[in-house]
């Protein structure tokens, strides 16, 4: 289970809340364990919703399309006792037994005669056999029974979409009282659940694997999309996904590799949905004295970071004392790392919209974050070094979910 029930009943509690209501693709996938099939850049919007009741003795439900009820026993279903689908508009029905508008009837595919199904053929007719006559004529009448159902039509609840509120008002629901707050939903997430951990322990070691194959294949006038490839597909054999490997925002400053220049190397992958987020040093040649003594700066750092990582201190708190550890060991021109919670987004935080990415409200670490220290330098006439790894706060302490060293990676 990804979703941390306990800590959003706390958080629910705090602000006198009585429930959530997700619809962002990473929202809906954290509470109800399901991946829409349509959950994609081109996908279909409003399409998906996850209904979380603070009060236990209600139902929490999700709400899909009709269309994937037999995906859904594929992907091994979801934890939440209600499942609303929805079809098309089936005009002069008579209304749900919940007094909402009913949609046409879904029989799925047909049955060749004679067949005999498989396990999973039962389950896809068993499901649709439960809900194919129980539609809704569309996404926003299914919220409205999900919502309904989890004894929420008269609460105040927090929404990911500003939209919601209209979908309800729509099915009559009008006495939802509707807390626009995406952020909530990241301070839910900052504590990860150990099927999170294991998840964001293996997307790590894909991740650092990944990029250190790319570091590997570096050479004297390789372009920076030639080696970003190289990543990428090392993370697809692997069974995960590569989203960007990068040398700097700026990329390489001739735009070829060159013999003795000093390359950082970040890369950011996922496996479910969960992100590896991972950077060292690399050069083509034997790296030079300044190189060698930048690199050893960096690391300083991050052997810093790992002493006073744990719960109680703030992310400006690490911030500081790593930027000073690393301007004192040789970098004057460091600036302070960016601290970052790690999970279904790169930075996992609450965070405001319309601002510069690294910005942030400050945070108390807590037990069972995930999080990671990132202390690139690019400083121009020189390149680049770069140290990041990921770890999991302990109650004491913390736990480095990669396996890599901290070398210097010099190639050929």
């Amino acid at each position: 289970m990804l979703f941390n029930t306990s800590r959003a009943v706390e958080l629910l509690t705090r602000d006198r809340l009585h429930g959530m209501i997700a619809t962002r693709p990473i929202n809906h996938y954290y509470l109800s364990g399901y991946w829409g099939a349509f959950n994609t850049p081109v996908g279909y919007d409003g399409a998906y919703f996850s209904v979380f009741p603070r009060d236990e003795g209600h139902p929490a439900g999700m709400v899909l399309p009709a269309l994937e009820l037999r995906r859904l026993e594929t992907m091994g279903g979801t934890w939440m006792p209600n499942v609303f689908s929805y079809s098309s508009p089936a005009p002069g029905a008579a209304p749900l037994a919940d007094g909402t508008e009913r949609g046409s009837d879904y029989a799925g595919w047909p049955v060749a005669a004679g067949a005999e199904l498989s396990p999973l053929e039962q389950r896809w007719r068993g499901i649709i056999g439960r809900l194919g006559a129980d539609m809704s004529p569309d996404a926003r009448w299914a919220l409205a029974r999900a919502v309904k159902a989890a004894g929420l039509e008269n609460s105040h609840v927090v929404v990911d979409d500003t939209r919601v509120y209209g979908w309800l008002a729509h099915c009559g629901l009008t006495r939802v009282k509707c807390l626009y707050a995406p952020e909530f939903f990241n301070a839910v997430r900052m504590v990860k659940t150990p099927e999170e951990i294991d998840n964001l322990r293996t997307a790590a070691r894909m991740n650092e694997q990944a990029l250190l194959a790319a570091a590997a294949a570096m050479r004297e006038g390789a372009t920076w999309p030639e080696l970003e490839d190289v990543y990428i597909m090392a993370m697809a054999r692997q069974g995960g996904r590569g989203i960007y490997m990068m040398c700097g925002v700026g990329e390489l400053p001739a735009g070829r590799i060159r013999r003795g220049e000093p390359v950082m190397f970040d890369a950011l992958g996922h496996y479910r949905h969960y992100h590896g987020d991972f950077g060292r040093c690399a050069v083509v040649g034997e790296p030079s004295a300044e190189h060698l003594r930048r690199h050893r700066a960096i690391c300083t750092g991050w052997e810093v970071a790992q002493e006073i990582l744990r719960p109680g201190i703030t992310y400006s708190e690490v911030a500081r004392t790593v930027g000073d550890a690393v301007r004192a060991a040789g970098i004057p021109g460091f600036r302070n790392p960016v601290v970052h919670g790690l999970g279904l987004e790169h930075t996992d935080d609450p965070k405001p919209a319309c601002v510069q990415p690294q910005d942030k409200p400050d945070q108390v670490i807590l037990e069972n974050m995930v999080i990671n220290v990132d202390l690139p330098h690019v400083e121009l006439g020189f390149g680049s070094v770069h140290m990041e790894d990921t770890v999991r706060i302990t109650a004491t302490g913390s736990e480095r979910l990669g396996t890599a060293d901290y070398s210097l990676r010099a190639v050929g």
